[in-house]
């Protein structure tokens, strides 16, 4: 019982977040221009870079609408470290989850730390794609109808009637959705087979952040709403711990690790995967460490 009111309320959470970035993602595809997107994204990397954290203030998205817009962005020819950047950023620093955090700790300072971390990782990683930098998207699946084209002979431009945008984001959404709920279900064993209070007593600092930044990961929570989570173990997890929870599951969980599966090389995944988990690491640690967080 406990499992399936679980999973219900992770889908009935997620599913809007997720038809909201595929719709967004469509819309990119079918009214924006490359010209336009290189505009607001310079091809300087710092300077795009820049462009990808202000856009983040500004997109009320979750993780699951990130991936999407991500994958659009990429193909409308946004550098890559940008793009990344946008991606983790998105969720962690946008007006939502300032306003949850804010209502969930009563502290503006504690929100500024976590937005602080989160734009430092989301940089830090969006940069690191500079350096040898992976081919992200699959060479597969780029059919007319992948791609959200109104025909089916590898047509250039996109259907942009209303008809048109509406059709191609429910066949991305279709798309997407198996590895949503694949996320979900592997997110729901670990909330009722691991249970995170039990076991953080007695641990040291570098433990505590492991196993908060591994709950972020499992639990794969919306992040407008991790928050409020991360304030009822308040009492049992020390603030760096928490941080590594609010820093790191954002960017990072299981939905996204299996949206990200659905729609990029695993190559390109696994890197990103250990990059953002090594990255949050050292910086949350080291901010904990140097008693920026207390």
């Amino acid at each position: 019982g406990r499992a399936a009111t679980i999973a219900v309320g992770m889908t009935l959470q997620a599913i809007p977040f997720l038809l909201l970035g595929v719709a967004v993602a469509e819309l990119i595809e079918a009214y924006v221009s490359p010209s336009l997107i290189a505009r607001v994204f310079p091809t300087n990397p710092l300077a795009s870079v820049f462009a990808a954290l202000v856009a983040a203030f500004l997109l009320p998205v979750c993780d699951c609408s990130a991936v999407p817009i991500f994958r659009s962005l990429l193909r409308k020819g946004v550098p890559l470290s940008a793009a990344t950047t946008l991606m983790l950023a998105s969720p962690a620093i946008n007006p939502l989850v300032i306003a949850s955090t804010y209502y969930a700790f009563g502290s503006w300072s504690l929100v500024g730390a976590r937005v602080g971390l989160s734009v430092i990782v989301a940089v830090s990683v969006g940069m690191s794609m500079l350096v040898a930098a992976p081919a992200a998207l699959r060479e597969t699946g780029y059919d007319a109808h992948a791609d959200g084209c109104g025909c089916s002979d590898g047509c250039e431009v996109p259907d942009r009637s209303v008809s048109g945008v509406l059709a191609a984001t429910g066949r991305s959404f279709g798309r997407i959705l198996p590895f949503l709920l694949g996320g979900v279900a592997a997110s729901t064993l670990a909330q009722v087979l691991w249970p995170v209070s039990s076991l953080l007593s007695g641990l040291p600092a570098w433990g505590a952040l492991a196993l908060m930044m591994g709950a972020g990961f499992a639990l794969s929570l919306c992040s407008s709403s991790d928050a409020v989570i991360a304030r009822s173990l308040a009492s049992l997890a020390p603030a760096g711990a928490l941080m590594g929870f609010m820093v790191y599951g954002p960017m990072m969980d299981v939905k996204n690790v299996a949206l990200l599966a659905s729609q990029f090389r695993g190559a390109f995944v696994a890197r990103l995967f250990a990059t953002v988990t090594v990255i949050a690491a050292c910086v949350v640690g080291g901010a904990w460490w140097m008693g920026v967080l207390s």
